[in-house]
């Protein structure tokens, strides 16, 4: 049975892959990813109930539920994240050419979304992810992965890349530039 601190940190780090899959979504225009998004969206929604009953019979007297009252909070907040992240996801029912403010707006943030393909000359061809610590070493997330017709989102560590996938990634613009010439092959990642 999960802990409400186990259910936070899933709702948590689902949280980041919702908001991370709605803004690739509309940048690759991907009903793919905008149906994963709508799916993250009910998985929250569960999360966030989970955690209400598991708060609630938790607290025996009004003071113990006046503490744990933030708790319900944090579960309310995310899941109006994810709300807000399936909105996103619907401006691609708009006609492309009625969103040319996208570009403008992912170009300002700190961190961008980016697409790096993997060739076969690459030295991370059948690594896994956690092998490779890319999140540490580069400063970017996998945050899914398109392999054929198919994707894995979220990919977890023990995941291995291989030739001719597609990463999504989310991070700093070096990282992402290292990354993707070790991707092709023109640079070691060692």
């Amino acid at each position: 049975m999960e802990s409400v601190k186990d259910l936070l940190v899933d709702i948590k780090e689902k949280s980041e892959l919702i908001v991370d899959l709605a803004y690739s979504a509309l940048i690759f225009d991907s009903e793919d990813m905008a149906r994963e998004v709508e799916n993250l969206e009910r998985e929250m929604d569960d999360l966030v109930y989970k955690v209400r009953i598991k708060t609630m019979l938790a607290a025996n007297n009004i003071k113990e539920a006046e503490q744990l009252s933030g708790i319900l909070q944090v579960a309310d907040a995310a899941k109006n994240i994810a709300n807000a992240a399936t909105d996103i996801v619907y401006l691609l029912d708009l006609d492309i050419t009625t969103r040319p403010f996208l570009p403008s707006l992912f170009s300002k943030a700190d961190e961008k979304l980016h697409v790096v393909m993997v060739s076969d000359k690459s030295g991370i061809v059948n690594r896994t992810i956690g092998d490779l610590n890319v999140e540490a070493e580069t400063g970017v997330r996998i945050i899914a992965i398109k392999r054929g017709k198919g994707w894995i989102y979220d990919p977890e560590g023990d995941v291995r890349i291989k030739s001719g996938d597609i990463l999504i990634i989310r991070g700093t613009e070096d990282g992402y530039k290292f990354l993707d010439r070790v991707a092709r092959g023109e640079e070691s990642w060692d």
